[in-house]
């Protein structure tokens, strides 16, 4: 598909979104109604690092590789992760890590280039081609884990929350929330758009 017909499709999606919540219909955002979240909490923040832990295909990885200075995405799975490098071969400032996020995200944190950071946390089993870690949804202890940089981070993005608490081994909404009010009680927390929003 070329690129022509990637952002026909984007807008379309985005456009049906908007649709779908004018009419109270709405569930599961299209990638890229998504990402001009993500580009909005940038501009909002001031972000220039942009952490993602679940690449999958790269697709959001691909759109923030302008908006950012650097981009950082972590991927459990092996083949996807070689997918994905070669589909982001282009962008120079995206690095591609492999490896489960809760054991690569503590030492990516460490760097000292990682900075005023919007983190959008992904890594969860979505059945599929999508790879399982040890923790199906991760995203209570990948919080824990941003806690010990918040110095770092200006945003944290946690997608698809309609899933905390309906889907097999996933923690409750209630548990995320008390998470995020727990480790950044300091922070704005919000959801919209099917994503728990936690803003310096």
């Amino acid at each position: 598909m070329n690129k022509q017909n990637q952002n026909i499709q984007a807008i379309g999606g985005h456009i049906l979104d908007l649709y779908l919540l004018a009419s109270f219909k709405f569930k599961n955002p299209h990638s890229y109604t998504k990402f001009r979240q993500i580009k909005s909490l940038k501009k909002r923040t001031n972000a220039s690092v942009f952490v993602e832990t679940g690449t999958y295909l790269g697709v959001t990885t691909k759109r923030c590789a302008p908006i950012f200075n650097q981009v950082y995405t972590i991927e459990l799975d092996k083949e996807l992760a070689e997918l994905a490098k070669s589909f982001l071969s282009n962008n120079k400032n995206v690095e591609v890590l492999q490896g489960d996020a809760l054991k690569v995200l503590p030492q990516l944190l460490k760097r000292e280039e990682i900075n005023d950071a919007l983190v959008f946390l992904d890594g969860h089993f979505s059945g599929g081609i999508t790879a399982c870690g040890e923790i199906p949804e991760p995203g209570i202890e990948e919080i824990k884990i941003l806690a010990q940089h918040k110095h770092k981070i200006r945003c944290i993005v946690v997608d698809d929350f309609r899933s905390f608490g309906t889907e097999s081994s996933f923690p409750t909404k209630f548990e995320l929330l008390k998470a995020a009010e727990e480790y950044f009680h300091d922070y704005e927390i919000t959801v919209h758009l099917d994503q728990l929003i936690i803003v310096k």
